[in-house]
């Protein structure tokens, strides 16, 4: 059973982004997690994640600028797991900026990130 208290709490912190990008990095993570986890996994999963994110002075969520904290903290959740899910987590979200996606051999998910939101500068849509 989710916790009401604690969801809503995530709800209202997660409404707070710095950029568009952010947003809909958020978007895509919580799309994806719910496809593959179910609903009330990718709940705790993104609260957890939210938190681990957080620094203590900050009110917005920042995936999009520290890929490697949300990328380290959903290893700790899923172990190897992790990657796949990166991977789909990636590629919606090119989609959802509608640019190609391109595998790259040995590219992590930060890496895919970094190249992506060069690439919407390109577009002048960052």
């Amino acid at each position: 059973m989710k916790n009401k208290n604690s969801s809503k709490k995530v709800e209202k912190i997660a409404l707070r982004f710095l950029t568009l990008f952010d947003e809909k990095l958020m978007e895509v993570i919580k799309d994806v997690l719910e496809k593959v986890l179910g609903e009330v996994a990718a709940g705790f999963i993104i609260e957890f994640l939210i938190f681990k994110v957080l620094k203590k002075d900050e009110t917005y969520i920042t995936f999009g600028e520290d890929a490697k904290i949300f990328s380290d903290a959903l290893r700790d959740i899923l172990g190897s797991g992790c990657v796949p899910i990166e991977k789909l987590i990636i590629e919606q979200l090119y989609l959802k900026f509608r640019l190609e996606f391109k595998e790259e051999k040995n590219y992590t998910f930060s890496d895919y990130k970094k190249e992506l939101k060069r690439l919407l500068g390109e577009h002048g849509q960052s």
